[in-house]
């Protein structure tokens, strides 16, 4: 519980770097214990409202976001409408690979954007050497309670499939930024060459930033 109660309270800054300057109100899909919405809150001024299906959030969401859903994102989007809100920028942070169908998630939510309004999202790339080198080499595909083989981790994604995820949900792509893993200095050292060729190799995660076509 404490590993999941630390991911819970992440404050994400990499993602809150890619949420507009100007950008007022904000929905935080699987908005965790609320460490991203406070920290626009405290830098931006944002309105933020949030939905998580962890019970436990309630108790950190009080006092940060102003609206707020405890349940399921797939199913919580016809609350979220109620509110008559039409968001400047909506974040799925680390969320679609949790998602039954993320291509109708991604799809639905941006009909709740503002006409300028972009949706950011955190996505692992399974296209990772670490996780090709066990599955290629030591026949292995095994789960962990976090980090890329999540076990609630429901879909997988190359950067090729995010850019088809996001077509196909009608949004166009304005950018994409990476995270990359961090190895010790021999480790490091092994996997510069095949990541000269295949520089994803090396991604842990893309940062998406996106808008209706």
């Amino acid at each position: 519980m404490r590993v999941l109660k630390e991911y819970f309270l992440q404050p994400r800054v990499d993602v809150a770097a890619l949420v507009p300057p100007l950008a007022h109100r904000v929905l935080d899909l699987g908005c965790g214990f609320g460490a991203l919405g406070k920290l626009l809150v405290a830098t931006q001024g944002c309105d933020v409202h949030g939905v998580e299906r962890n019970t436990e959030a309630e108790q950190y969401l009080k006092g940060i976001y102003t609206r707020y859903v405890i349940g399921d994102v797939e199913t919580a989007v016809h609350e979220c409408a109620a509110w008559h809100y039409h968001y400047d920028c909506i974040i799925f942070a680390d969320l679609l690979e949790h998602l039954v169908d993320p291509w109708t998630a991604l799809k639905v939510y941006s009909g709740l954007l503002a006409p300028t309004g972009v949706i950011v999202a955190s996505i692992p790339n399974v296209r990772n050497l670490t996780v090709l080198f066990n599955l290629a080499v030591r026949g292995r595909w095994k789960y962990a309670t976090s980090g890329l083989l999540d076990r609630t981790h429901l879909r997988f994604f190359t950067r090729a499939e995010i850019h088809h995820l996001f077509q196909e949900a009608g949004l166009a792509i304005d950018r994409i930024e990476v995270n990359r893993d961090r190895f010790p200095f021999p480790r490091s050292i092994a996997t510069a060459i095949p990541g000269l060729f295949i520089p994803d190799l090396a991604v842990c995660q893309f940062l998406v930033v996106a808008r209706p076509r």
